[in-house]
């Protein structure tokens, strides 16, 4: 029989197993996002649209599969997410440049400021960490997710 994980008592987090902290630290990302995006004026955008597609998508637009393989989700899940945004006006399907047959997904001008705010949100809260951990260890941390994001799943 398996144990079962809960969340641990304050302070007892370095005793989780570590995907548990990485989840943690993912959480806490999120939450920030949920606080900052409605309080800068974006009440519709939820996280999920900072982070399976504002994350992923190229400053001069990307194809909608592209985009998908890059976030992780399906084809069609993304073309929900893209659709909601372009409802939205936050993200526009337009012809691609480089193959007139093909799509790809842009970021408007009101995409581009939502994205800006997530941006700041993640600055903040890794000079949040950087205090907390210094410049040295943050530098190791950076390094060494690094490693382990290069290893795929």
């Amino acid at each position: 029989m398996s144990e079962v994980l809960s969340t641990p008592e304050p302070g007892r987090l370095a005793d989780q197993p570590l995907a548990m902290l990485v989840s943690a630290v993912f959480d806490s990302l999120v939450d920030a996002l949920h606080t900052a995006l409605p309080a800068a004026g974006f009440p519709d955008i939820r996280p999920a649209h900072s982070i399976n597609l504002f994350r992923v998508i190229d400053a001069g637009g990307t194809r909608p599969t592209e985009l998908a393989r890059r976030a992780g989700v399906t084809p069609q899940a993304m073309a929900e997410i893209v659709r909601y945004l372009e409802d939205r006006g936050y993200a526009q399907r337009v012809p691609d440049p480089g193959d007139g047959r093909g799509r790809i997904v842009r970021l408007t001008p009101r995409g581009r400021e939502a994205s800006a705010v997530a941006g700041r949100v993640f600055a903040g809260l890794e000079a949040k960490w950087e205090k907390t951990l210094g410049g040295r260890q943050m530098a190791q941390l950076r390094k060494m997710l690094g490693e382990l994001a290069s290893l795929g799943t």
